[in-house]
C-alpha cells in the first residue's frame, strides 16, 4: 500500500512544504486516556471514573469522520496514541479503517498488551512505526514506577512479537528518579535487539490532566535532569561524536540530532519555531484540537465546528504565541531549546520564562565545562 519506511529526506521535504503552506500534514489521534498501567509522571492517564466526570471518548465513526475531513485538508501521517490504544476494544476496527483510507500510521504503546492476536492483524496492515515506551530493564522497576509487577516481561514479549513480524519498533524511555538506575540497561536492551532508543530526562508537568500541576511532576531536580541528559548522550553517541557534542555545547550550540525532529527544526524567532500548529496537530480523547499534545491552549473542537475551521483557528492562534522576551534574547537559548509548551507547563503562561528549564540549562552548562576540562587533559 505504501513503503514501510519513508525516506527521511522525503519526509523532511514534505514537512517543510507543509510548514510554509500551513497544511496539516500530520496529526495525533489520542483515542483514550485509559491505560492498563499507572505511571507516576503520566500527563494524560485517567481511570474510567475520572474520565466520565470530565468528558467522553469518541466513537470509531466519529474518528473516521474527522479523518476524512483531515485527509481533504492534506493529512498524510496519523499517530494513534492514548492512554494505551491496545486497551480499546475497537482499536483494531479504527486502525484498519484508517489504514484502508491511505494514511501512514504510527502507534504509541507500552506493548504490554500486544499478543500474537494483535500482531496477526498488524502484520497484514503494517504501521510505519510502533513507538514503545520502555520504563525500565526489570519487573521491579515497572512495579515501582508503573504499578505493573509483570510490565517488563510483558513489554519485551510484545516487542519481540512485533520484531518477529518485521514491524518496525522504536524505543522511547522517560527517565525519572524511579527508573534512573535502569538507563544503561534500557540502552543495552536496545543494542542487543537492534532497536533505536530515544531517552529523555525532562518531564513536562501534567497540566492537561491536572491544571494545578503547573511546574510540578514526579521528576528529577533540575541538576539531576541535566546530569542524566549528559548520561543519555554519552550512552547514545560514540566517543568522537560525544566529544564534539560537548565542544559545541560549550560554545552554546546544541548539535544533538535527536532535537532536530518535529519539535525543533524551523528557523529561530520570537514565535513558535516548531511544526505544532503549522503542519502538525493533536486531537485529544475529549475532542479538542491543539497545536501540541503538551499544551492546553489554544484549542478548538473539530468534532463540533469541523476540522477545517478548527485547524484554521489553531494556525491563527499559534502564530500569535510568543516566547518570553527573556528567552528570545537569551544567549543560552540554543543550549536549552526552550519551547512554548515548556513555558505553559512550567509557569502556566507563554510569557514567563520556565525557571526549571533555565536551572536545568545552567546545570548542564556547568557539567559541560567540567567534562570539557577532563577531555582537554
Amino acid at each position: 500500500m505504501y513503503n514501510e519506511v519513508i525516506k527521511p529526506q522525503l519526509t523532511e521535504y514534505l514537512y517543510r512544504k507543509a510548514y510554509i503552506s500551513k497544511t496539516p500534514l500530520s496529526g495525533a489521534f489520542e483515542i483514550s486516556p485509559l491505560c492498563n498501567m499507572d505511571c507516576k509522571m503520566c500527563y494524560v492517564r485517567m481511570t474510567k471514573q475520572e474520565m466520565n466526570k470530565v468528558g467522553r471518548q469518541r466513537t470509531v465513526d466519529e474518528w473516521i469522520e474527522i479523518a476524512e475531513q483531515a485527509k481533504e485538508m492534506g493529512t498524510l501521517f496519523i499517530l494513534l496514541t492514548g492512554g494505551e490504544p491496545f486497551l480499546q476494544k475497537d482499536f483494531k476496527e479504527l486502525y484498519i479503517k484508517l489504514y484502508n483510507m491511505g494514511f501512514i500510521l504510527s502507534i504509541n504503546t507500552n506493548a504490554t498488551l500486544i499478543t500474537e492476536k494483535e500482531v496477526e492483524w498488524l502484520k497484514k496492515h503494517k504501521p510505519m512505526k510502533v513507538n514503545v515506551t520502555l520504563y525500565g530493564d526489570c519487573n521491579e522497576t515497572y512495579e515501582r514506577l508503573c504499578n505493573n509487577p509483570k510490565g517488563f516481561d510483558q513489554a519485551t514479549r510484545g516487542i519481540k512479537l512485533l520484531q518477529d513480524a518485521s514491524i518496525r519498533v522504536k524505543i522511547n524511555a522517560s527517565m525519572t528518579p524511579f527508573n534512573e538506575d535502569d538507563l544503561e540497561g534500557i540502552y543495552k536492551f536496545g543494542e542487543e535487539n537492534n532497536l533505536v532508543v530515544q531517552a529523555t530526562s525532562y518531564m513536562y508537568p501534567p497540566i492537561r490532566k491536572d491544571e494545578s500541576s503547573v511546574g510540578v511532576n514526579n521528576r528529577f531536580t533540575a541538576k539531576e535532569a541535566a546530569d542524566n541528559y549528559i548520561k543519555i548522550r554519552k550512552l547514545r553517541m560514540d566517543e568522537k561524536k560525544f566529544d564534539l557534542f560537548i565542544q559545541k555545547l560549550e560554545e552554546g550550540i546544541n548539535t544533538d540530532d535527536e532535537l532536530i525532529d518535529e519539535c525543533m527544526d524551523i528557523e529561530d524567532g520570537e514565535g513558535m519555531k516548531c511544526r505544532a500548529g503549522a503542519s502538525t496537530y493533536w486531537i485529544s480523547w475529549d475532542g479538542k484540537m491543539m497545536p501540541c499534545g503538551m499544551m492546553t491552549k489554544p484549542y478548538y473542537y473539530p468534532f463540533e465546528i469541523g476540522f477545517k475551521k478548527a485547524w484554521e483557528n489553531i494556525v491563527k492562534d499559534t502564530q500569535k504565541i510568543r516566547l518570553p522576551l527573556e528567552c528570545s534574547s537569551c544567549k543560552k537559548i540554543e543550549s536549552c531549546r526552550v519551547c512554548a509548551a515548556m513555558c505553559l507547563a512550567e509557569e502556566g503562561n507563554f510569557n514567563k520564562k520556565p525557571s526549571y528549564v533555565c536551572e536545568m540549562t545552567e546545570e548542564l552548562i556547568e557539567e559541560v565545562k567540567r567534562i570539557s576540562q577532563t577531555i582537554k587533559k
